[in-house]
């Protein structure tokens, strides 16, 4: 197995199926590290950059504890600080080549994934995708890691994808990241979602080519009831085409005029509630990566509920980040 160190990680199409659960078990050992009280500064002396284009409370603020406790140091690097971006005074490639005699890593949060793809080619040093309209590996991680908490490894678990609807438009990136976790562990994924608001198609075969030899399986239904039979986990969440997200800033992330009318006709008919987790396995788990918008997307009574881990969710996006950047920086042993 090829270890991570000096290794970007632009989405869960970066990793195979070692190098997954090799994080997974990094972060489980540094989450139990934490718990304990024992020190883990093995990026004592090391700066991250953060590259953040689109609002962020979960991912911006466990990057920048996760590298205190690492012992490292994040700086934020937003427009006021770039020469890129609305000012446009210089090439993103003499940007990033620039700031890698000076960082260790790029933590970056795009709003086109070329940006990335960009970032990646150019640097000296690691970057991880801290979301962008494709792919979101650092919330996959994160859920998968819930997962195994829960029920135990993956393999041969059921977890229903349910799309939500609600007024702003998320990204489709943690459902692209979803798929290929699904297919890579071998766990059933089934997307339940209306017609135009289905994943990317490409990525969907990479995960159903690794899901025939993991024994995984993904699919894309209509209904909220064939996608929560017999799951063992509900992730409630909204999302919509890279193409509407990349204009996410020009139209307050509602969409042009016409989408948001065929938008709202499914006001109502697309929010998980009660009557649907009855429908899942009795032991079921309910899952959202956050920011939720309560009664639109999921009922306060499912989320209020003790079937809810939307919190133990977001914990442990701090616990997986921590491994990504110990293992991609050097720091672990």
């Amino acid at each position: 197995m090829e270890d991570l160190k000096g290794k970007s990680i632009s989405g869960i199409t970066d990793v195979d199926k070692e190098q997954i659960e090799m994080v997974l078990e990094v972060s489980r050992d540094l989450k139990k590290a934490l718990k304990q009280g024992k020190p883990h500064k093995l990026l004592e002396g090391k700066s991250l950059g953060g590259i953040f284009e689109s609002p962020s409370t979960r991912t911006s603020i466990s990057f920048e504890t996760a590298m205190m406790q690492l012992g490292g140091h994040m700086l934020w690097l937003d427009q006021s600080r770039l020469w890129v971006g609305e000012a446009a005074e210089e090439d993103w490639q003499d940007t990033i080549k620039t700031l890698s005699r000076y960082l260790d890593g790029i933590a970056y949060r795009a709003m086109r994934r070329e940006r990335v793809d960009s970032a990646v080619e150019y640097a000296d040093i690691p970057v991880i995708n801290a979301s962008c309209p494709v792919e979101h590996p650092c919330q996959a991680f994160a859920d998968v890691l819930t997962m195994q908490e829960k029920k135990g490894p993956v393999k041969n678990l059921k977890m229903a994808m349910c799309w939500g609807y609600r007024t702003a438009n998320p990204p489709a990136g943690l459902v692209n990241s979803n798929m290929l976790m699904a297919g890579k562990l071998g766990f059933t994924l089934s997307i339940a979602c209306p017609e135009g608001f289905d994943p990317d198609p490409r990525i969907r075969g990479l995960a159903q080519e690794a899901a025939a030899l993991s024994g995984g399986s993904i699919e894309i239904v209509r209904s909220y009831e064939e996608a929560v039979k017999d799951a063992d986990f509900i992730n409630v969440y909204s999302w919509v085409s890279p193409e509407v997200f990349a204009r996410g800033l020009e139209t307050h992330f509602q969409g042009d005029p016409e989408f948001i009318e065929q938008k709202a006709k499914l006001k109502d008919q697309w929010m998980v509630d009660q009557k649907v987790v009855d429908m899942a396995k009795k032991d079921v788990n309910v899952m959202h990566c956050m920011p939720i918008s309560r009664n639109t997307e999921v009922t306060d009574e499912v989320l209020n509920s003790s079937r809810s881990i939307i919190f133990d969710e977001a914990e442990n996006r701090l616990h997986t980040e921590k491994a990504m950047l110990a293992l991609t920086m050097g720091g672990y042993r």
